[in-house]
């Protein structure tokens, strides 16, 4: 996991709250503290709520499609009202009754980088997501209403302040590799109920040294069409300078509040504002007009809030979540896919303390099972990494400082984590990280598992697999039951010696607490 987290991949963060696109929840938090070669792709929702992608409107009324909406899911409200349940943090949607109030412009939404989340993205180990010389292309994503007449025929598309193309979303959209057809080369007629995409890709190129905004203008007035518009939102990459497809890591998600491990296998639309439950039809559109290289490989990264499930109850929900996403990729011609379950830390799950560890335990273990007779399934706890502490005050104070965490380095960032919190990482509701300091240090202890998982011939924890690893190795050769057995036979010998010389090279770089022997000496 640590060599293809690193390499070339699409990382899908799958889950609840726990994997909103915010830079205090754990899996957006990666961005900042994993050392990622290069950032190469980023989607998201058509949403004002994310540190991610961002859409904001210049017309209204609008209504925000996602679970914190008073109306939920419900989409196409101004007419026969049904529902659209797939969280993908969000949807928007404008209705051209003779109300809708273009407000005196022809722009009607404005969609680019969160200005937070760059921010954040600045200050940590990647960096910023473009520079000024940046070759960056935008693909726009919508909705087509239950009747495709209903949707407005055709949106322009402006790179900043130039126009770049014209979206006929109506009879120019992007072909479907699961319906056996060539995005490559086709276009198609949008289908309704699903997510489609612009047959074409935009450059994005006039505002990489901000927030690469794009925006959607209507062509004439729209006033009184009684039509749907209905972004959701848009994939950003990098170009290369042979004009192709950036490597690296490519980062998206789908996500939104309260939902859980049902939800996402089993294979049913939801039918009423708060039903939190989609298709495998849903998930393969989007899926697949946010491919951007089906030999690219997947990893579903899995974090939701543990419930109160039993053992057998986790097991059968999570291989259901996970079947259901490989089926999607085995749709789209995906031709690589593995899964990461993680669970989360010690939280307030139940108002006793012994239960709520026990349900966790639950997950924990389905999870671990399921990591080892599984080739496609890795596993990784929190709640076990931090000794099954609750992060929550004081109480957490003599962990954290026991592990280094008042000297806690990423990007360029440092940080006393026992000064800033007081040992309180959790918001009011001991629920969520409450800060993106706080999600980081969740996100780097992640990090920090996958490390040893995937290099473990860095027996010096440095990030690199060399010389001092080898001579380290030879300096407790024949040695029973050490740090330098690598394989964990019960001795050190030439098989760990050649471990040492498979691995060789860089393999996930370190920064404190990570890099020091008070760290590494706990393991």
């Amino acid at each position: 996991m640590a060599k293809l987290l690193r390499g070339d991949v699409r990382l899908i963060s799958m889950g609840d709250s726990y994997s909103a696109p915010y830079f205090a929840r754990v899996p957006l938090a990666g961005l900042r503290v994993w050392p990622i070669h290069n950032i190469a792709a980023l989607s998201g929702g058509a949403t004002l709520s994310s540190h991610l992608i961002t859409c904001t409107a210049q017309c209204n009324p609008v209504s925000d499609i996602r679970a914190e909406d008073t109306l939920g899911y419900a989409i196409e409200r101004n007419t026969s009202k049904t529902f659209f349940t797939l969280p993908i943090l969000g949807l928007q949607e404008i209705y051209t009754s003779p109300t809708f109030d273009d407000e005196n412009t022809d722009q009607l939404f404005t969609i680019g980088l969160n200005n937070f989340g760059d921010a954040y993205m600045s200050n940590g180990v990647h960096g910023k997501f473009a520079e000024s010389e940046s070759n960056v292309r935008f693909r726009f994503l919508y909705r087509c209403p239950t009747k495709r007449k209903q949707m407005i025929d055709s949106i322009k598309i402006l790179d900043e302040l130039q126009e770049v193309g014209v979206v006929q979303l109506q009879d120019d959209a992007r072909p479907f590799w699961h319906l056996g057809e060539n995005p490559l080369t086709d276009t198609r007629q949008a289908i309704p109920r699903q997510i489609n995409a612009s047959s074409q890709d935009f450059p994005a190129l006039n505002n990489t040294e901000g927030y690469l905004r794009i925006r959607l203008e209507q062509i004439g007035p729209l006033q009184g069409t009684n039509q749907y518009f209905e972004p959701a939102g848009g994939v950003y990459y990098h170009l290369d300078s042979m004009g192709e497809r950036e490597t690296g890591l490519y980062f998206s998600y789908v996500a939104d509040g309260s939902w859980s491990y049902s939800g996402f296998g089993c294979d049913t639309e939801g039918i009423a504002s708060f039903d939190k439950r989609f298709s495998l039809e849903q998930f393969t559109h989007w899926l697949d007009v946010t491919t951007l290289d089906r030999n690219q490989p997947i990893v579903f990264m899995w974090f939701l809030a543990p419930e109160q499930l039993s053992y057998n109850t986790s097991f059968n929900r999570m291989t259901d979540m996970i079947e259901q996403a490989n089926a999607s990729a085995k749709l789209v011609g995906v031709t690589s896919v593995d899964h990461l379950i993680i669970i989360g830390s010690l939280f307030n799950l139940t108002n006793d303390l012994e239960l709520t560890k026990e349900y966790i335990r639950n997950q924990q273990e389905a999870a671990f099972d399921l990591a080892s007779t599984r080739s496609d399934v890795a596993a990784a706890s929190l709640f076990s990494a931090t000794d099954e502490v609750f992060f929550n005050g004081t109480g957490g104070v003599p962990w954290l400082l026991y592990h280094g965490f008042d000297h806690f380095e990423f990007g360029s960032n440092s940080i006393d984590l026992i000064e800033e919190t007081g040992g309180d990482l959790f918001d009011a509701w001991n629920l969520h990280p409450n800060s993106p300091n706080s999600a980081a240090f969740f996100s780097a202890l992640l990090g920090e598992m996958i490390r040893e998982a995937g290099c473990k011939a860095d027996v010096l924890a440095d990030g690199y697999i060399n010389i001092n690893d080898f001579l380290k190795v030879v300096s407790r050769f024949g040695q029973e039951n050490v740090h330098e057995d690598i394989n964990k036979d019960g001795i050190v010998d030439i098989r760990d010696l050649l471990l040492v010389i498979d691995g060789w090279g860089e393999c996930w770089p370190v920064q404190a607490p990570f890099n020091t022997s008070t760290f590494r000496n706990l393991r």
